[in-house]
């Protein structure tokens, strides 16, 4: 295992004048070299370190770019420690954050400006950049010092800090040390061997581990090119425009993409290597439609708490009905199974982080052992095919004692054709939902009593909601 600044200098040496990240201006994809773009990723790095900025914790909020690329790997190779948060946060979520965690610079992009101005009073400690405004002086900075930079090479040190996707709690900060990022790296490419001739195309935030870590910090270890999404309206002409050989995804686009499926989609489609679907539950019926059209359409499931995958899909398994198999180098044990085998999925290994920052009460995911409880139900075969069966604090326990898992009822909900996301939850003892659709409540109410006649009375759904389908419709 090699630190982030060895793996980049290797690079430069490796593949200087090959094209490396691509981005759409005026219609038309243009490429930054693996040269240019390491280049510019150690002058801002000096930059930064002449600001005073080294060993500190440094925010971006920003929508994905080339410079947030060059931000994202200058300052967990060089600087200090990286904290990507998600665009869409409030001024409360940052109030919230920056009262809890130490940071010394925010870098944000233009259309977070307004957001940005109304922190700036509150935070006057913190540097604030615009990333537009600021990137090219930063590099020329750099460009004209003579700094001599030297890379983090200390694996155990924390170069991340993420959080997780508070709803009823604050977000909880995960420290990633270069050990736990690049941990599962091996074991990956066993599974799927990306390289220097893979291309992939990416429009998922870059701020999730999912993709920041599997579809852009491991491209410099395979040296694959990256073309970004111009927009997410244009995900599926530009997939075919692209025709990418390494793609991640989650189910909502998975869907949109079998809605909108097309003989060019499907060519497309069967050309990537390398689909990778995880983020939240698949549609079994969907994933099944994909694999037989010849798509290597792979299911992962993890965590943020352990550097993205537990667990992934083996390229050609016939076992359709499992979310993945565990990987080999971690250690996975299912805690107090039912009789069915069901319990709380715990996994140990150097991808698991060492535990929630800044906590100010008793609670802790994280066991004495270093052990992680995820909080998701599942199924361990003698194979290491792991079923999962919903989420331990989202089991509903009925007023005779029984009780329901609601993803179950989610999975039924997610077969019926149209419905593009469903959330179950319990309601005066008994299992809701909420499906996104454009079908008629008539209709959906028809798909509803067909589910419940397979369903004993306990756990058949008695009140159900409706959401008209937009493009960026989702369930929150």
């Amino acid at each position: 295992m090699k630190s982030i600044h060895t793996y980049l200098e290797e690079d430069l040496q490796k593949w200087a004048k090959r094209p490396y990240i691509h981005v759409k201006s005026d219609g038309s994809y243009h490429a930054y070299t693996f040269q240019t773009t390491i280049e510019n990723i150690q002058n801002l790095s000096k930059a930064l370190i002449l600001r005073h900025l080294q060993g500190k914790n440094l925010m971006i909020c920003a929508e994905n770019s080339y410079e947030w690329i060059v931000l994202y790997l200058g300052i967990m190779g060089y600087v200090g420690t990286c904290v990507p948060v998600d665009k869409e946060w409030t001024a409360y979520d940052y109030t919230h954050t920056l009262s809890a965690i130490e940071i010394s610079a925010i870098f944000y992009s233009r259309a977070q400006r307004e957001k940005m101005q109304s922190l700036m009073e509150q935070f006057p400690d913190i540097s604030w950049f615009c990333i537009e405004d600021s990137f090219s002086l930063l590099i020329q900075e750099g460009e004209t010092s003579s700094l001599a930079l030297s890379g983090e090479d200390n694996l155990d040190k924390t170069v991340m800090i993420l959080f997780t996707s508070g709803t009823t709690h604050f977000p909880k900060a995960i420290p990633l040390t270069q050990e736990n990022l690049f941990a599962n790296w091996e074991t990956l490419y066993r599974r799927t061997p990306m390289t220097e001739r893979d291309i992939s195309y990416v429009f998922l935030p870059f701020h999730h581990v999912y993709t920041g870590v599997a579809n852009l910090l491991y491209t410099i270890i395979s040296g694959m090119q990256l073309y970004l999404c111009s927009d997410l309206t244009n995900v599926i002409p530009e997939l075919i425009e692209v025709r990418p050989t390494v793609v991640c995804t989650v189910p909502l686009f998975l869907y949109r993409m079998y809605d909108a499926i097309n003989d060019s989609l499907l060519e497309t489609l069967r050309g990537i290597r390398f689909l990778y679907c995880g983020g939240s539950f698949t549609n079994p019926s969907i994933k099944e439609y994909f694999i037989r059209q010849g798509i290597c359409l792979l299911e992962a499931y993890g965590t943020t708490e352990t550097s993205s995958v537990i667990a992934l899909a083996i390229p050609d398994d016939p076992n359709l009905s499992s979310n993945g198999v565990v990987f080999e180098n971690l250690e996975v044990q299912i805690e107090h199974p039912d009789q069915d085998g069901v319990g709380e999925i715990i996994v140990k290994g150097k991808s698991v982080s060492k535990g929630y920052l800044y906590r100010n009460d008793s609670y802790s995911d994280f066991d004495e052992n270093g052990a992680y409880h995820t909080g998701d139900l599942g199924i361990l075969d003698d194979t290491g095919h792991l079923y999962l069966k919903g989420r331990k604090k989202r089991m509903i326990l009925t007023a005779n004692g029984k009780n329901i898992y609601v993803d179950e009822l989610e999975e039924l909900l997610l077969q019926i054709p149209q419905v593009k996301a469903a959330k179950v939850w319990e309601e005066h003892y008994h299992p809701a939902a909420l499906v996104v659709t454009n079908l008629s409540e008539a209709k959906i109410q028809s798909e509803i009593d067909n589910i419940n006649l397979q369903l004993p009375n306990y756990k058949q759904i008695r009140k159900i909601y409706i959401k008209p389908d937009t493009l960026g419709g989702r369930i929150k």
